[in-house]
C-alpha cells in the first residue's frame, strides 16, 4: 500500500492544471481543481458563423489500460483530434459522443484539439478524456478556461460558461450497456417461480431502496400493465383478461385489499385513469374502451371509443392524457393504420398499413388523428413537463449484428413524424429503416425489449431523476433513467441504469401520491410481482443555473415554439403558407426545425415549390427540397433533380446534407433516370466523393456506385473492408459487393472470400446465418470458372478451420527480452515479408489478431499498428503481454453457481439472444468454445492475466523475428 501511495503522490505532482483527479488507489477520493468539465467557447459574445481551434496539451506518465473521450456541442459543430489525428466529427445537434482512444495514447506528451464552428444559439462545447493507468490510477483531462483558443481574430484562454450538468457525464459503471453475460432470456427464470425476485439481489442507484410489496397469487394470472388511480389504488391488467384493483396500506408497503373490477377486457396494455373514468387499451379486444365509475365505486360496462384492425402481437399499447384533454394511444406494427383519421404525416410517405403509430383520440367526439408513424413496437408513451411526448421503440431482433439492424431507441415523437420502420423483416434485399427524410431519433439504447415509460415528474426523487424518463427493458430486467435535456427544438439525451435484477421482467410503472415509484413484472405467463422504489438518501442542495444552462433553456424554448408553429401549419390552408419562409427553415441547423418545415412543404402542391427547389442556391435548403421533390413520386422531375444534384458541391457538405443528397439520387435513379450522359456525370461525381469519413455516407455511396457500374468501387470497398474493425461496416462491404461482376482483381476476390469466411464468426440475431448464406451464394454466382478454380482454397476455408489445427510444437530457441530484440542488427538481414506473414500464422498471432484482413478479431486489430505504437511498445506487448492489458481485451473470470471458476475470452459468433455464454478458454484453440448457461453465472470479473500467452517469440531466431515484425509493421 505504501508503494502504491508513493506512486500516486508522484503522479499527482505532475498533473497539468485543469486535470481532474478521479478515484484513485484503494478507492481513495482525491481532491480536484475543477469538479466537472466546463462549456467553453473562444469569446463571450457568441454569433453564428464563428470558428476557432481549441487545444490542450497533457502528459501521460504511465502505461494506459483505457482512455475514453466524451464530448458534445451546443449550437456548434466539432472536429476532434488527438495528436493531429482526427478521431471524431459532430454536427451541431448530434448526440453526445463517446470515443475509445486507448490505442492512441502512450506514455509521453499529447495534445487534444477541437475545431469548433458555431450556428444560431448559445455556441459552446465540452470534452472530457478519462485515462486509466496500469498502476491503478485514473485522471481526467477536460475542457475549461485553461484551454488555448485560436481564431482569426484572437488567441488566448477559452471562455468558461459554467460546469457541465452531471447528467452529461454518466460514470461508466452506471452506463446502460449490455455485457456478454447478460441473459436475454432471464425472464424464463420467473416461470413457475413461487414469488417475486428478492429485491436484495437488485442493483439500484445510490440512495434508493426497493421493496417487494406483493407477488401474484396462483389464480391472478401474469400482469402486463398498471396505473395508480386518484385514490392511490393500484390498477393492474391481467395478461389474459380482466383488471385487478389493489388498495395499499397507509404506509404503502403492502396490499390490504384486492378486487376484480373487470373480467371481460382482454390484455389491457394501456390503463389511464381520468377523473372518475378509466380508459383502457385492450389489445386482444382490439379497441380502446372507457369504463365509468358507478355509485358503488365499481366500473360499469366498457364503452367502445375506438376499434382498430390488425393482429395483436405488436399491438395496442399504452395511453397518455394530453393537456388538451385528448387520449394519446401508441400502437405497434401489427395494428393497421386507421382507415378514417386526420393525417398529419406527409402524403409522400409509404402508406403501408403495418407500421407502429401514434393516435390522438377525442373521447367526447370519437375523432381520430394520426400524429406519427414508422415505429416498430413502442409499448409506452408519456409527456414531459413541457408537453412533449416520448416513447421507447423496439428493435428487430432478427436483424441483430447486420448493417440494417436498428437498435431500441428513445424518440421524441413530433407531430407529422415518420420514423422509418416498415414491417418487412426477412425481406431480401434487406430494408434499411433509417433515411435522411425520417424524423430524427434522440437516443440509441441498444439491445432490449421495451415496455412502459414514465417521467419522474410526480416522484419525490432527486431533481435529476424527477426530470428523467424511466424506460423499462423487459428482456434484460432493467429500468433505465433517460435524461432528456432541452436542446434546440428537441432534446439531447443520456441514460443510466437505475435498477436491474434477474429475473425482473418489468412491464409497467407509475408513481403514487407520496412520490414513490411502483412497478410490476410479468408477461408470457411468468409469476408477477408489485414493487415499490423510494428515495431514502439525503437530498443534495440544488445548485444555481450556469450561464450555459440559462442560455440553453431560453434558446430551446424559442426553438420549440418555432417547431410548434410549423406543426400547426400542417393542416392550414395552403394559401396561407409562405414557401420562402419554409425554404429559410430548410436551411436551419436544427434538424427538428428542418423536418417540421419539410413536413409542411410536402403537403403543398408540388408545382408551388418545385421550381424553387431546382433553383435554390443554399446547399442545405436545396438538398432537402430536392429530396422532397424526389419523394413526390412525380418522375418527370427526376432528370432535373439529378442534374441539379450534379451541380451542387456535395463533397464539402455536412454529413446530414450528404445523406439527403444520396437518398435523392437513389430515388431518382430507381425511377426513370436513364440518360447515359447524366448517369456518367453522376458516376464521376460520386466516385470522387468515395470513400467518405462517415460510414452511413459510405453505405449509400457504395450502393449507388455499384448501381452505376463504377470501375473503382470494388477496390475502394475492399480497402475499407481490410481496414475496418467494425462488424457492421465489414458486413456492409461484403453485402454491397456480393453481386458485382466487374472491377475485380484476383487478390481482391481472395480478400473478399477470406473476409466472408471470417464472417461465420459474426455475432448476430436469428437472421445472421441466412444473411451470410445469401451473400455467399450471390457472390459465388458472379465468379467465372477460372476464378472458381483459382480461389477454391479460400472459398472452402469456412470458419478458418486451420485455426483449430495448430502446427506441431516448435523448438525452443532462446528466452527473448525486449532489449535483446531491440539490439538485433537489421542491416545484416534481408527482410523476407512473405516469411513474416507465414510466421504470423505459425506462432499463433492469426489465431487472435487480424492484419489487413487476415486472421481473427479476438484481440486488437494489428492493421496500421506501426502508426500507433513504437517498435519497443509493440515488442513489450508481445513479450510481456500481462504487464499492460487494455480493458477492452481483458479476459473474463466466471464463477458459476456450483463453484466452478473459468477464465477466457468471449467466444466469436453466436446469437445475441442466446441463453448461454460462449467462452474460449484455450488461446491455442480460440474457436473451441465452452458454453455456460447465463442463468448459472454467479459473478464475473476481469482477469489480471493476458489471454495472449508469454514466450511466443521464444521459438524464433533473430532473423525470423525481424521478418515477423516487418510484416506486422506493414512493410510490403
Amino acid at each position: 500500500m505504501r508503494v502504491k501511495s508513493l506512486v500516486f503522490l508522484l503522479f499527482a505532482c505532475i498533473l497539468p492544471l485543469g486535470v481532474r483527479q478521479a478515484r484513485g488507489v484503494e478507492g481513495e477520493e482525491q481532491l480536484s481543481t475543477v469538479k466537472r468539465p466546463c462549456w467553453i467557447w473562444h469569446r463571450q459574445d457568441r454569433q453564428p458563423g464563428q470558428s476557432a481551434r481549441f487545444t490542450k496539451s497533457f502528459f501521460v506518465p504511465q502505461d494506459v489500460t483505457a482512455a475514453v473521450i466524451r464530448c458534445g456541442g451546443e449550437s456548434a459543430g466539432l472536429v476532434v483530434s488527438l495528436n493531429d489525428q482526427k478521431i471524431g466529427q459532430l454536427e451541431p445537434y448530434d448526440p453526445i459522443a463517446q470515443m475509445d482512444v486507448t490505442h492512441l495514447i502512450r506514455p509521453g506528451q499529447h495534445q487534444l484539439a477541437v475545431h469548433a464552428s458555431s450556428v444560431e444559439g448559445p455556441s459552446a462545447f465540452f470534452l472530457a478524456l478519462e485515462i486509466r493507468l496500469a498502476v491503478g490510477v485514473s485522471f481526467e483531462i477536460h475542457s475549461d478556461q485553461t484551454w488555448q483558443a485560436t481564431s482569426q481574430q484572437s488567441t488566448g484562454e477559452a471562455v468558461d460558461f459554467g460546469a457541465v450538468d452531471e447528467r452529461f457525464l454518466i460514470p461508466r459503471d452506471r452506463q446502460m450497456g449490455i455485457k456478454a453475460t447478460d441473459n436475454y432470456e432471464q425472464w424464463k427464470q420467473a416461470l413457475g417461480a413461487e414469488a417475486g425476485t428478492d429485491p436484495a439481489s437488485f442493483m439500484i442507484a445510490d440512495g434508493f431502496e426497493v421493496q417487494l410489496v406483493r407477488s401474484a397469487a396462483a389464480d391472478e394470472d401474469s400482469w402486463v400493465s398498471m396505473a395508480v388511480d386518484q385514490k392511490g389504488r393500484v390498477l393492474i391488467a391481467k395478461e389474459s383478461k380482466g383488471l385487478l384493483r389493489m388498495t395499499l396500506s397507509p404506509a404503502g408497503d403492502r396490499v390490504t385489499n384486492t378486487e376484480l373490477v373487470n373480467d371481460s377486457l382482454k390484455e389491457c396494455r394501456g390503463i389511464l385513469p381520468v377523473g372518475r373514468d378509466l380508459f383502457v387499451n385492450a389489445n386482444n379486444s382490439k379497441a380502446l374502451f372507457r369504463l365509468r365509475t358507478g355509485s358503488d365505486d365499481g366500473y360499469g360496462e366498457p364503452e367502445l371509443i375506438f376499434a382498430s384492425a390488425g393482429s395483436v402481437g405488436h399491438g395496442r399499447n399504452d395511453l397518455a392524457l394530453g393537456n388538451d384533454g385528448k387520449i394519446y394511444s401508441i400502437h405497434g406494427d401489427a395494428v393497421e393504420l386507421p382507415a378514417v383519421a386526420t393525417d398529419y404525416t406527409s402524403p409522400f410517405c409509404d402508406r403501408q398499413a403495418n407500421q407502429g403509430h401514434l393516435l390522438r383520440i377525442d373521447p367526447a367526439t370519437g375523432s381520430v388523428e394520426l400524429l406519427a408513424t414508422g415505429l416498430r413496437n413502442p409499448f409506452g408513451i408519456d409527456f414531459n413537463a413541457d408537453g412533449d411526448i416520448f416513447t421507447y421503440d423496439a428493435d428487430a431482433e432478427y436483424d441483430m449484428g447486420s448493417p440494417w439492424y436498428r437498435p431500441t431507441r428513445v424518440n421524441h415523437l413530433v407531430t407529422g413524424g415518420d420514423y422509418g420502420w416498415r414491417a418487412v423483416t426477412k425481406s431480401w434485399p434487406p430494408y434499411h429503416p433509417d433515411h435522411a427524410d425520417n424524423a430524427r431519433p434522440n437516443l440509441d439504447i441498444g439491445k432490449g425489449s421495451p415496455t412502459a415509460v414514465k417521467f419522474g415528474t410526480r416522484s419525490s426523487f432527486p431533481r435529476r431523476f424527477r426530470q428523467a424518463l424511466f424506460i423499462l427493458d423487459w428482456a434484460y430486467g432493467r429500468i433505465i433513467a433517460v435524461h432528456a435535456m432541452p436542446r434546440g427544438a428537441s432534446y439531447v439525451m443520456t441514460a443510466e441504469t437505475f435498477l436491474k435484477g434477474r429475473p425482473l421482467n418489468v412491464t409497467d410503472l407509475d408513481f403514487a401520491a407520496d412520490g414513490s415509484m411502483y412497478f410490476v413484472t410479468g408477461g408470457r405467463k411468468t409469476r408477477s410481482s408489485l414493487y415499490r422504489v423510494r428515495f431514502v438518501g439525503q437530498q443534495r442542495k440544488q445548485s444555481s443555473e450556469t450561464d450555459q444552462q440559462k442560455s440553453r433553456f431560453e434558446f430551446a424554448a424559442q426553438s420549440r415554439r418555432l417547431r410548434h408553429e410549423l406543426e400547426d401549419q400542417l393542416l392550414r390552408d395552403p394559401l396561407l403558407i409562405s414557401v420562402p419562409d419554409l425554404f429559410a427553415h430548410l436551411n436551419d441547423a436544427d434538424p427538428w426545425i428542418r423536418q417540421a418545415a419539410i413536413n409542411v412543404l410536402e403537403r403543398l402542391e408540388v408545382e408551388s415549390w418545385a421550381k424553387r427547389a431546382l433553383a435554390e442556391t443554399s446547399v442545405s435548403a436545396a438538398l432537402r427540397s430536392l429530396l422532397s421533390l424526389a419523394r413526390s413520386k412525380q418522375p418527370e422531375h427526376n432528370a432535373a433533380i439529378v442534374g441539379r444534384l450534379n451541380q451542387l458541391p456535395i463533397a464539402d457538405a455536412s454529413r446530414s446534407d450528404k445523406l439527403a443528397a444520396l437518398q435523392a439520387y437513389a430515388l431518382c435513379l430507381d425511377h426513370g433516370v436513364t440518360a447515359a450522359d447524366v448517369l456518367e456525370t453522376t458516376r464521376k461525381k460520386l466516385d470522387a466523393c468515395y470513400p467518405d469519413d462517415s460510414y452511413p455516407v459510405n453505405r449509400l455511396l457504395s450502393e449507388l456506385l455499384v448501381q452505376l457500374g463504377s470501375d473503382s468501387v470494388v477496390a475502394k470497398t475492399i480497402d475499407l473492408l481490410r481496414h475496418s474493425r467494425d462488424q457492421t461496416e465489414q458486413m456492409h462491404c461484403l453485402y454491397v459487393l456480393r453481386n458485382v461482376d466487374h472491377g475485380w482483381t484476383l487478390d481482391a476476390r481472395r480478400d473478399y472470400f477470406a473476409a466472408l469466411s471470417a464472417a461465420d464468426h459474426y455475432l448476430g440475431g436469428a437472421g445472421m446465418p441466412d444473411f451470410l448464406k445469401r451473400i455467399r451464394g450471390e457472390a459465388l454466382d458472379t465468379l467465372t470458372d477460372e476464378e472458381q478454380a483459382a480461389l477454391a482454397a479460400v472459398i472452402e476455408a469456412r470458419s478458418q478451420p486451420e485455426l483449430t489445427q495448430p502446427d506441431p510444437p516448435r523448438e525452443f530457441v532462446r528466452k527473448w527480452t525486449v532489449d535483446a530484440v531491440m539490439a538485433l542488427n537489421k542491416s545484416d538481414h534481408q527482410i523476407d515479408v512473405a516469411r513474416g506473414k507465414e510466421l504470423f500464422r505459425k506462432v499463433s498471432c492469426s489465431r487472435c489478431h487480424r492484419l489487413s484482413g487476415f486472421g481473427t478479431l479476438i484481440g486488437p486489430d494489428l492493421t496500421n499498428v506501426s502508426s500507433r505504437f513504437s517498435r519497443r511498445d509493440l515488442l513489450r506487448s508481445i513479450i510481456e503481454p500481462s504487464k499492460v492489458i487494455a480493458e477492452n481485451y481483458q479476459s473474463l473470470q466466471i464463477v458459476t453457481t456450483d463453484g466452478k471458476v473459468l477464465v477466457g475470452q468471449t467466444g466469436l459468433g453466436g446469437d445475441y439472444r442466446s441463453p448461454v455464454l460462449r467462452l474460449a478458454t484455450d488461446p491455442n484453440r480460440p474457436l473451441t468454445i465452452i458454453e455456460i448457461p447465463k442463468s448459472e453465472i454467479e459473478s464475473q470479473s476481469p482477469s489480471p492475466v493476458s489471454w495472449m500467452p508469454e514466450g511466443l517469440l521464444d521459438t524464433l531466431s533473430g532473423e525470423e523475428i525481424l521478418d515477423l515484425l516487418a510484416y506486422i509493421s506493414g512493410h510490403r
